[in-house]
């Protein structure tokens, strides 16, 4: 059972809608669940509960009175869920074009539905974020780095915005890995975009998405962290969560995931999940990249 952040509930035939005009010829999903699963409480408590988690396994900190900023709001949940149940300073910024264009009016909806102000999503890109060095004490993003034009500039901006002291979290799918969440296929560790698209067409999916994304892997990432490496201190990746995931088969069933959940249940029953954790962690084969890290 899941509740509706809204008492409209036609604001997920509205946002399904949008969903399907935006992306409907590139992807065959279900619009009217994923629109479904976006604006649900419990995602978004899944999300925060999971950053405070990893961060707590380093330092010991309160979120509540935290200012934060979420990259990528979407239609506002996580960020309402925040200020309403955690009391936290929320913020969002949002491009609201492409892709994503059908967001602004629905979180603004609902924004107004929470009496809570309008300006706490703010309209931008992730690379050139509208505010000032040091403005906040965590920084949260989920499915949004393999969207960006620039995943570098993305993170150099998260940075410098982050307080010192502060956290930032990035979840993001790891297409080194063995899954790909947006078709909802398997997926053969592909990194290179012609390969890629001729494997897409194979298995009967629209190749053009894969021009959407950045394919991004925790090669891609540690790159980009190479030059950052004197701001920054690493948490942690996500294979722990991986593992306790694969192990435990405790997860949520979020957009794609109930697709894989026999596989998951199969490795189960044979008692070899945790040695798939282990070999595909070493070869940095897990999914999603759940990055962690502290400004120095």
């Amino acid at each position: 059972m899941t509740t509706l952040i809204s008492k409209d509930k036609s604001v997920v035939d509205k946002l399904a809608l949008a969903l399907k005009q935006s992306v409907g010829e590139l992807l065959n999903r279900d619009t009217k669940l994923i629109a479904a699963e976006f604006l649900t409480y419990e995602r978004a408590i899944e999300q925060i509960e999971l950053f405070k988690s990893e961060v707590s396994k380093h330092e010991l900190i309160e979120f509540k009175g935290k200012k934060l900023l979420e990259i990528g709001a979407g239609v506002g949940t996580f960020l309402i869920t925040a200020r309403t149940k955690y009391d936290i300073e929320a913020f969002g910024v949002e491009p609201s074009k492409d892709e994503f264009s059908p967001f602004n009016e629905i979180s603004q909806s609902l924004l107004e539905e929470y009496n809570l102000p309008k300006d706490m999503i703010v309209r931008g890109f992730a690379e050139n974020l509208p505010f000032d060095d040091n403005s906040f004490d965590l920084i949260y993003s989920t499915n949004v780095l393999e969207h960006v034009q620039d995943p570098k500039l993305t993170l150099e901006e998260s940075i410098r915005v982050l307080k010192p002291g502060g956290y930032l979290q990035f979840v993001v799918p790891n297409y080194f890995s063995f899954w790909e969440g947006h078709y909802g296929i398997l997926w053969p560790c592909l990194i290179n975009k012609t390969l890629a698209k001729l494997y897409a067409k194979i298995v009967g999916q629209n190749p053009d998405y894969i021009d959407t994304l950045q394919l991004i892997s925790p090669f891609v990432i540690n790159k980009i962290l190479k030059s950052l490496k004197n701001k920054i201190e690493i948490i942690g990746w996500g294979q722990n969560i991986f593992k306790a995931r694969l192990s435990t088969g405790n997860y949520s069933d979020w957009a794609s995931l109930r697709t894989i959940r026999p596989i998951v249940q199969i490795v189960q029953k044979l008692k070899v999940s945790a040695l798939i954790a282990d070999v595909l962690n070493a070869f940095q084969m897990y999914t999603p990249i759940v990055l962690t890290l502290k400004k120095k």
